[in-house]
C-alpha cells in the first residue's frame, strides 16, 4: 500500500511546486524591476509595488492582471509630489524584452489611474525656482483657488497684489498654473498689469512622466495643498 502511492505523491509534489515556483520567483522579480523604474523616473526613495499575478505564469507571456504603486517624495518635472499613488489593470508588456533584456516596455493597459498630492509649499519652492527667485510672490491654496500674493515694485510704484489663478489641464498630462483677475488692496489696476505677471508667472507641469501614459482627469483643491486625479477607468 505504501508503494502504490509513492507515485502519486511525487507527481503531486512536482506539480505543486512547478505552479508555486513562478508565484514564489518572477512575481518578486518584477516587482523589484518595477520599483527600480519608478525611483529612477520619479526620484523617489520610498517606492513600493505590488503585481497581483494568481500563478505567476502570466508573467512569462507578458500579462500582469494587476498592480498597486505608491510612492513618497517624488519629484515630478522639478516638483516635489508628497505623495502618488497608481493602480493599473490588464497590463500587456514585451516579454522577450523583458526576461531577456531587462528593458520593460509596456504594449498595453486596460485601466489604469490613480491620484497625486502636491503641498503648497512644494508648489512655492517650484515657482520661486522656476520664475521668481527673489520670492516676490507665492501661492496659496484654498478650496476656493489658487492665489499669488505679495508686493512688486513696478513703474517705481510698491503693489500689494492677490492674483487669483486657475489650474488648466494642458495636452493631457500637463497642468498649467493660469492667471485670471488680480487686485491691489481690493482696487482693480490696469490689465498690463496682469499681462506683465502672466508673461512671467506662468508654471507648467508635465505629469507624462510614467512608463506608460497617465492622462490628468482632475484637480482638487484643498487647504494648502493640491490632489491631481490621474487616469481611471
Amino acid at each position: 500500500m505504501i508503494k502504490r502511492y509513492k507515485l502519486p505523491i511525487a507527481v503531486i509534489a512536482i506539480v505543486l511546486v512547478a505552479i508555486g515556483v513562478p508565484r514564489i520567483f518572477l512575481v518578486p522579480y518584477l516587482e523589484r524591476q518595477l520599483q527600480a523604474e519608478f525611483a529612477q523616473v520619479l526620484q523617489a526613495d520610498e517606492v513600493r509595488v505590488d503585481v497581483q499575478a494568481p500563478w505567476g505564469w502570466e508573467l512569462l507571456l507578458g500579462h500582469v492582471p494587476g498592480f498597486d504603486f505608491a510612492a513618497s517624495d517624488a519629484v515630478i518635472d522639478g516638483l516635489q509630489i508628497s505623495r502618488v499613488k497608481l493602480f493599473g489593470e490588464q497590463i500587456r508588456f514585451d516579454p522577450r524584452l523583458f526576461w531577456q533584456e531587462q528593458d520593460l516596455v509596456l504594449t498595453d493597459v486596460s485601466a489604469i489611474g490613480g491620484e497625486g498630492t502636491v503641498t503648497e509649499a512644494a508648489l512655492n519652492a517650484f515657482l520661486w525656482e522656476r520664475v521668481d527667485p527673489d520670492r516676490l510672490l507665492q501661492i496659496e491654496i484654498s478650496p476656493e483657488g489658487v492665489d499669488l500674493v505679495g508686493t512688486l515694485s513696478l513703474w517705481n510704484i510698491e503693489w500689494t497684489v492677490t492674483v487669483r489663478g486657475e489650474l488648466e489641464v494642458l495636452n493631457g498630462t500637463s497642468l498649467r498654473y493660469v492667471l485670471k483677475d488680480i487686485g491691489v488692496q481690493e482696487t482693480r489696476i490696469p490689465n498690463l498689469l496682469l499681462e506683465v505677471l502672466s508673461e512671467n508667472y506662468e508654471l507648467v507641469v508635465d505629469f507624462g512622466v510614467f512608463p506608460y501614459p497617465v492622462e490628468i482627469k482632475d484637480v482638487h483643491l484643498q487647504e494648502q495643498q493640491i490632489k491631481v486625479i490621474l487616469g481611471g477607468l
